[in-house]
């Protein structure tokens, strides 16, 4: 039963490829339980006082170990065999948590052939909103914009921002459920194209119709 509970929440199993997706799921699930701070290290194993209450001291750890050792459970449980069978060398939630991101994250090509495989595969699942949908892909997003050049001139800069504001405006509309067909091929044929901001507004106002029928 317990194993049913720490898992299923967590849909992703980590494989290796999905580290982004499966990183992104993983921060929340945590923060939602108010163990996230196990994770950062921020939140730390106590140490016995030499004036300290030892049976005080005691339940402190006993405390602190079953958060870092159920936290480390939810990592085993949503990763694949080939991953897991690493973690034993680790005794902590922040180690592992570390190690994962150091293994699995780079800021080379590979990196970013990870994201692109990831955005291009993503769709929008049925029931899934508009918003937590763009909020997936705006991760990603965020991640593949930390190799993009730095521009010096300001008409650069708008030149840019405005040419991947159109690139992910139509790499949004390309993932949505089919129950979107007709208002994608609305924006699509608007002239000028929406900027991305004025489609997703657009889009939420037909969930929101669609919802009401």
């Amino acid at each position: 039963m317990e194993k049913f509970d720490v898992s299923q929440p967590i849909h992703i199993i980590l494989d290796g490829h999905n580290y982004v997706l499966w990183a992104e799921v993983m921060c929340s699930f945590p923060k939602g339980r108010r163990l996230w701070r196990y994770i950062t290290g921020t939140i730390v194993q106590s140490v016995q006082k030499e004036d300290g209450d030892a049976e005080k001291f005691v339940d402190r750890l006993e405390e602190w170990d079953s958060k870092n050792h159920q936290i480390i459970t939810w990592f085993y449980n949503t990763s694949q065999p080939s991953i897991h069978l690493q973690f034993g060398q680790f005794d902590t939630a922040k180690s592992l948590w570390d190690f994962l991101a150091h293994r699995y994250t780079t800021v080379d090509l590979s990196h970013q052939y990870q994201l692109l495989q990831t955005l291009h595969q993503l769709r929008q699942e049925l029931g899934q909103s508009i918003d937590d949908f763009h909020s997936r892909m705006q991760f990603l997003w965020d991640q593949l914009a930390l190799s993009e050049p730095k521009w010096n001139d300001p008409t650069n800069v708008e030149k840019f921002s405005s040419y991947r504001d159109r690139q992910r405006l139509i790499q949004f509309l390309m993932a949505l459920h089919n129950k979107f067909k007709p208002t994608r091929a609305a924006l699509l044929h608007q002239t000028p194209l929406p900027s991305l901001d004025h489609a997703i507004d657009q889009l939420i106002s037909e969930e929101t119709r669609q919802a009401n029928l």
